[in-house]
């Protein structure tokens, strides 16, 4: 029987939240940056490097992905303004209040909670 893994080091939170029908600023690359700058100030973190955007100018999957590293770890926005989608990414090795970045997702995004879905992230070898 193989054993079980285990982490040593430490436990990871990670909060994905994935929404449709959003506001029509998701093509503001100003907007995108906003949210990478103070994302991390809401969970207590500092920016290492970034926020770093990109636009995607092709017809097909026009939008903007932002991703900045954090201490312990990373944010990424991957927008879609043609079908009003965004999918946010929050991964620390350090604890953070899920539910603050979830209110603050739902306000800065304007969108109604029935639009969206928030995963926590649990990985079985850290139970």
């Amino acid at each position: 029987m193989m054993e079980k893994p285990t982490r040593a080091l430490m436990k990871t939170h990670h909060i994905v939240f994935d929404a449709i029908g959003c506001d029509t600023r998701l093509n503001d690359e100003q907007f995108v940056f906003t949210m990478l700058m103070e994302i991390p100030k809401l969970v207590g973190m500092k920016i290492m490097t970034g926020p770093h955007i990109a636009r995607d100018h092709n017809p097909d999957n026009e939008g903007i992905s932002g991703f900045a590293i954090i201490s312990f770890s990373h944010i990424s926005i991957h927008t879609f303004p043609k079908t009003k989608e965004i999918y946010v990414d929050v991964f620390s090795c350090r604890p953070f209040d899920y539910a603050k970045v979830r209110a603050y997702l739902h306000e800065k995004l304007n969108v109604p909670q029935e639009n969206v879905e928030t995963h926590e992230v649990k990985y079985p070898w850290e139970e």
